[in-house]
Order: C-alpha cells, then structure tokens, then sequence
C-alpha cells in the first residue's frame, strides 16, 4: 500500500510539474496581438504644405499598417509604373527617414513583393511593387521618405532622388484585423502623440532662427551711397546666391532644414561648376567648406541717373516660365521691405540637358543691392525663393567679357550742338536783317 502511495505521489507529481511547465510559455505569449490597419495615403512635396508630389499617381491609394504593442508599427506601401516626361518611369527604392521629418538617419525599405515591366531602354526589368518598413510610431501621421525613379534618374544623368512626406488618414482608416485598443494603449499612445506635437513646435521654432554661426547684415549695409556707379556708363561685378536671408539667416520658401541642400541649389542657379542644365548635380554645387562662388554680372547707370542690374540665371530648362508662376524679381527697399520688380529677359539659352540660362534685368535702388528671386522648379513642382548679393569691391567700368545686352541710349549732344548753332545762325540772321533796316 505504501508503494502504491508513494508511487501516486510521484505521479501527481509529475503532472503538476507538466502541466505547470506548459503554462509558462503560454503566459510568456500572451501579448496584444497587432492591430491591422487599411489607411488611404498621400505622397506629399517635401515642403510639406499639402502640394501633392508629381509622383503621388505612382503610390497606391492605401498602406497596410501593422500596429505592435510596443507602440510601434509595420508599413507597407505599393508603387506602380507611371507615365513622367514622356517616359514610363518606375519606383527603384525608397528609404525612410527615422523621425521628426527628414531627419536621423535613412533605412532602405524592403522589397516584399515585385513586378516585370517594360525599362526604359526598351527591354524588361524587375521593380519592387509593396516595400515594407519599421517605423517608431504606431500610427505616424507623416513620414519622411527619399524616393529613387529610373525616369528622373535617366534626366538627370545619375541618382536623382528626392525627399517627400507620405501622409496617412486616420480619419478614414479601416482596422482589418484585432481588436481596438484598451485604455492603457490609449494612453500610450495619446502620451506618443503629445510627445510627437512638442517635436514639431520645437521644429517650427527652430525653423525660425537662424542656424548657429550664421553672421547676420544689417539693412543699412545695403543702402550705403553710390562710391563705383556714379557716372552714367557700363560695370561690371561679381554676384552669388544664397538660399538663406542674408539679414533674418532664414529661408523665403520655408524650404528645408537642411541648408546645404538648398545653398548648393542656389549655388547650381546663380554660380554653376558644371554644363548648367543638370539639377542634380547643382544640389551638389555647395561647397564643403560652406564657401560662396561668386559669377558675373553687370551694372548700367543710365544717362538719367537710373541704375539697372543684368543678372544670368541658370538651370532655366527646369523652371517654369509663365506670367502666374514667373520667375518674379522683388529688391530689397530701405523700409526693409522686398518689393516686386519689373524684370526684362534680355538674353535666352534653353537646352534640354545643356547650359540653359536666362539673363535678367531689373532696376535696383543702388549698387550694393540685394534682390530675392522666386522661380517654380518644375521637377520638385514647387517655387523656390534665394537671394542674390553682390559684392561692389569687385565693380569695375566696362562690360569687357561679358555677353550681356545693354540698354542703347540715344546720343543726344549732335543734336544739342547743331540745334545751338542753328540758333546762333538764326539769333545773327535776325540781328543784321534789324540793323540794316535801322541804317536805310
């Protein structure tokens, strides 16, 4: 009896310690399982102000969502063909930035799914159709992307790839799968959101000041008197762009944070090192040292005391040229307001994939001028504004080297002169005609 006792206490035994050791991982697995979300979505400029990006047909009209109850999530997007320049273009990577927008570091997305079609060269290639990623948010409401496409690559002549913000409605989104979330998750998520508001007004200010080192002019720097432009005649002086206010140290356009992308645009406008017609390689154009590069450009003084800039705009073959969208010219007045100018196009050279440029010319209040330009850049469809400095220690008389029309005046002393001794003529004809009749 004592056996059968014994025994059956080690039976029980064993059970129990089966049983208990069975339950351990199930307790282990017993997680919130994701919540699987269907959101319409958007492919947004980079300027992030709602404009849609050119290549917003190419995105599917939904992603799939995966939200992890680490307050994390899984995306999921797909990219078909479109038509673009006359082309057939196709998504070749996209990479995502970690957060706030276009900011931390850039992690390739996963291609998890893939389609055949027609390349540019005619043949057949493969293209990634849904890419997936990680991201640090459950449910982001933007997210900063670099996307590649084989077209605007081919035009640009190497990687043209471009930022741009995929925008999710939540609003209308649709959970395919697991169960809403609890009031815990709520609250971390509601916690994740208050987190994600303060990062952006944090942003916004920081948009506003001027980045650290940045040596501010003064208004007065610009309305010193005439020293090199007094006389009525052609001059001739260096010019360079800068993509930030030389006075505030902030952008016109509210273009992006990173300045030396912008700065080696205006660079690629105003002071070219290249053929001038690849937009690429002029967001390269800054350089690494931050230094300017400075470009001719020409003075004319008028015989009415007006004086007039002529300034040689690059890149032209990617702006758009219109009465609506511009390029518009506005010069800095001495109330430290810009003021939109009249801008004459003296000179055009446009070629697709060559040295385009525009010359324009407008008055300017004085020599040591500062003038903004807005121009619409068609591939990133959206206007960009810079500036444009000179630097008067350069002025030099005469337009020697430069190929720039100037304004033709009438010379008007021959007239002066002849019409003087017609006078003279006329004033003595008449005195002798009057004194030969006093003598009779």
């Amino acid at each position: 009896m004592k056996r059968i006792l014994k025994l059956l206490t080690i039976v029980i035994a064993t059970l129990t310690f089966i049983v208990t050791s069975s339950n351990v991982p199930f307790v282990k697995n017993v997680h919130a399982a994701d919540r699987v979300y269907s959101v319409p979505v958007e492919l947004w400029h980079a300027e992030n102000s709602g404009r849609l990006s050119m290549g917003n047909n190419a995105l599917a009209t939904h992603a799939t969502v995966n939200v992890h109850d680490n307050n994390t999530s899984t995306i999921s997007v797909q990219f078909t063909p479109m038509d673009f320049s006359n082309m057939h273009g196709h998504v070749l990577s996209l990479s995502i930035y970690s957060s706030p927008l276009f900011s931390g570091s850039l992690t390739a997305a996963s291609v998890t799914s893939s389609y055949n079609d027609t390349n540019l060269n005619g043949g057949t290639s493969t293209y990634p159709r849904t890419l997936s990623f990680n991201f640090g948010e459950a449910k982001p409401d933007k997210v900063g992307v670099r996307i590649a496409v084989d077209a605007m690559n081919q035009i640009m002549g190497g990687d043209a790839s471009q930022n741009a913000i995929i925008k999710f409605n939540w609003s209308a989104a649709n959970l395919v799968s697991g169960s809403e979330d609890s009031s815990k998750e709520k609250d971390k998520e509601k916690k994740a959101e208050d987190k994600k508001k303060e990062e952006e007004n944090k942003d916004k200010k920081d948009e506003n000041k001027a980045p650290e080192g940045f040596v501010a002019k003064k208004l007065e720097d610009y309305f010193k008197a005439d020293q090199k432009t007094k006389n009525p005649g052609l001059y001739n002086l260096d010019i360079t762009g800068s993509y930030l206010n030389p006075i505030t140290g902030v952008t016109a356009d509210g273009g992006t944070k990173n300045t030396a992308i912008g700065e080696g645009m205006v660079q690629g406008v105003i002071s070219p090192i290249n053929a001038g017609g690849d937009l690429n390689e002029a967001l390269k154009n800054q350089k690494s040292n931050g230094e300017k590069r400075w470009s001719k450009a020409m003075l004319q003084r008028t015989k009415d005391g007006k004086l007039y800039a002529t300034v040689r705009v690059h890149l032209m073959n990617w702006v758009q040229r219109s009465k609506e969208q511009g390029p518009f010219i506005k010069v800095l007045q001495k109330d430290g307001e810009f003021k939109q100018v009249t801008a004459t196009e003296t000179k055009v050279h446009i070629e697709q994939y060559k040295d385009s440029y525009v010359d324009y010319r407008f008055e300017v209040p004085n020599e040591n001028f500062l003038a903004m330009v807005q121009m619409y850049i068609e591939p990133m469809n959206r206007p960009v504004r810079y500036f444009v400095e000179v630097n008067t220690d350069t002025i030099k008389n005469g337009n020697e080297g430069l190929d720039m029309e100037v304004i033709k005046e009438t010379n008007y002393v021959p007239y002066y002169v002849g019409g003087g001794i017609g006078v003279l003529v006329i004033a003595a004809g008449a005195f002798f005609a009057l004194k030969k009749r006093k003598n009779n």
